[in-house]
């Protein structure tokens, strides 16, 4: 049975307003890791989830004991004092004992991000405390200085715990998906010239979709066992080959990450009480 004139209308409306959204940052729809597969638990141990009031927002990755890497976006409208960082999970609604779970005392977004067009979309948070490194938390290395860029076809993987349909589904457990690097002047083709050299475009290897979604901000794009991507937006549409997923190239900022990392830290911030500062 078709929808009735009243529906129809409704419908066209939710058309005509989705094909004027803009870009949007990976952390700010529900969705999910377009055809991946769900990891050995604990097989990816420098990753995080980042939660605000109970739920997973964004991710990240270990890069120290006491220091975390994500995206300047997952910040955007939170009060990070509200937010807790979950290290060691597989399964983030079943409180596993090989999670660890630690507040932010700062967040350190680089000083040039520029919200509106997604450039340098990167940042370093602060633990309250050191991370216990074991089997299932571990580290993940940076891009070296001096490391070339990423050749167009080099194989990578993206992980998250974004949801698993347009529905809001949970994920099973920490999902993975392997793309390919896609030269940074084809993809700006697809985006019409909106990427800034600071960034990295993958693709799907073949015809399907795949690729990172919302609640994927922030987590490192892996190859050759370092963190070459920190997730950053997407199309309207997840993993489509028309509008290639877009990363901050890590590489980029190594100078930058090492330069916050050995200087004094910074002071934490003030506490807060209840979810107010929350919006």
């Amino acid at each position: 049975m078709g929808p009735r004139a009243g529906e129809r209308g409704r419908l066209l409306l939710t058309v005509a307003v989705v094909l004027t959204l803009p870009p949007r940052p990976a952390g700010s729809w529900g969705a999910r890791i377009i055809g991946g597969h769900e990891v050995t638990p604990h097989s990816r141990p420098y990753m995080v989830s980042v939660k605000f009031e109970g739920q997973h927002h964004c991710g990240g990755f270990l890069l120290r004991a006491r220091w975390v890497v994500s995206a300047a976006h997952c910040f955007s409208h939170r009060d990070p004092r509200t937010g807790l960082v979950v290290l060691g999970a597989h399964v983030l609604r079943v409180p596993e004992p090989t999670q660890q779970v630690f507040g932010i005392s700062a967040v350190i977004r680089h000083p040039d991000y520029q919200p509106d067009i997604h450039a340098n979309d990167i940042c370093l948070l602060l633990l309250n405390r050191s991370a216990v490194l074991g089997p299932a938390v571990g580290l993940l290395k940076l891009p070296r200085r001096d490391a070339r860029p990423l050749k167009a076809g080099a194989r990578c993987q993206v992980a998250g715990w974004g949801s698993v349909s347009d529905f809001e589904d949970l994920p099973p457990g920490l999902m993975e998906a392997e793309v390919r690097v896609l030269s940074l002047d084809v993809c700006n083709s697809s985006w019409r010239g909106q990427l800034s050299p600071a960034m990295l475009c993958t693709q799907s290897g073949d015809r399907r979709r795949r690729g990172f979604c919302s609640a994927d901000s922030g987590g490192p794009l892996v190859c050759r066992n370092r963190a070459h991507g920190l997730v950053s937006f997407s199309g309207l549409w997840c993993g489509d080959r028309k509008t290639p997923d877009v990363y901050t190239q890590v590489s980029a900022f190594v100078s930058w990450i090492w330069d916050v990392v050995r200087r004094p830290r910074p002071s934490p911030l003030p506490r807060t009480t209840g979810s107010a500062a929350t919006r």
